[in-house]
């Protein structure tokens, strides 16, 4: 059977609440409904839209507000009406006037939101290829609300990577180094979990996926103390064709030293 042209833009909302498991997106949506007026969610790389179409038809009420950013006007998602035209070409029926707003702009380098904007923001696969993933993750921070929550793929990890990428077996995309010794993602955010910050990374057992949980427990800006090394990060993507190895090749290895 042939993949859809664009399978790797489509997908939904059982593939995003499998990364965290036991529908934590759905219930956090459904608790900040009984305590919120307004409850406003954000998709960092929603392709083709399919996952936030999703939870527009299993959220009809008007307080629930969805929004989304991809980096490029790409494939059939160019502009809101396209939300509409793809719900249809997917199956799923929202109402007109209830479509998410589309953003199109690189999230690495920055939000374009007030502090304390959103209750819930969702991503799966964009971030291994944002560049300053450490700038990003402060960022969601900033715009989470107080008690708002992330639910963030940032990373896989598989066995047949080449040395280079095994290097950090935890986060072979995100990596830190403190006085030339190489440190872990998990280990660096925990000392800000000591300091009242909810950041927890997780490794779901079993499986690929890096995620990193966030809870926004206080409105004091998360400094992550990282300085992004351009020069020694590079793009996985661009050697694609040039090495042909399958589900290798894909995001950028972002690199980090303490500051």
């Amino acid at each position: 059977m042939n993949k859809h042209p664009l399978w790797y833009r489509i997908r939904g909302l059982e593939k995003m609440e499998a990364r965290f498991g036991n529908n934590l997106i759905q219930k956090f949506i459904r608790q900040r409904l009984s305590t919120e007026n307004t409850v406003r969610i954000l998709e960092l790389g929603f392709g083709e839209g399919v996952c936030l179409l999703e939870l527009r038809a299993l959220f009809p009420d008007k307080r629930v507000k969805f929004y989304g950013i991809n980096d490029i006007k790409k494939g059939n998602m160019k502009k809101r009406s396209d939300f509409l035209e793809n719900a249809k070409k997917f199956g799923i029926d929202v109402p007109k006037n209830l479509l998410p707003k589309p953003f199109f702009y690189d999230a690495g380098k920055g939000l374009h939101f007030d502090d304390n904007y959103f209750d819930a923001i969702i991503s799966q696969v964009a971030i291994p290829y944002v560049g300053d993933k450490s700038k990003l993750l402060e960022e969601f921070w900033r715009v989470l609300k107080p008690q708002g929550k992330a639910f963030l793929h940032i990373d896989t990890y598989e066995k047949f990577y080449p040395d280079f990428l095994q290097v950090s077996k935890e986060t072979p995309r995100f990596v830190i180094y403190k006085k030339g010794k190489l440190i872990k993602v998990s280990e660096h955010l925990n000392k800000f979990r000591k300091k009242g910050f909810d950041v927890r990374f997780k490794i779901k057992k079993g499986k690929a996926n890096r995620c990193v949980l966030m809870k926004k427990t206080t409105t004091k800006p998360l400094k992550l103390g990282l300085r992004y090394d351009e020069d020694s990060s590079f793009d996985l993507t661009r050697f694609n064709k040039e090495k042909k190895i399958r589900g290798v090749w894909w995001g950028t290895r972002s690199v980090f030293f303490m500051k």
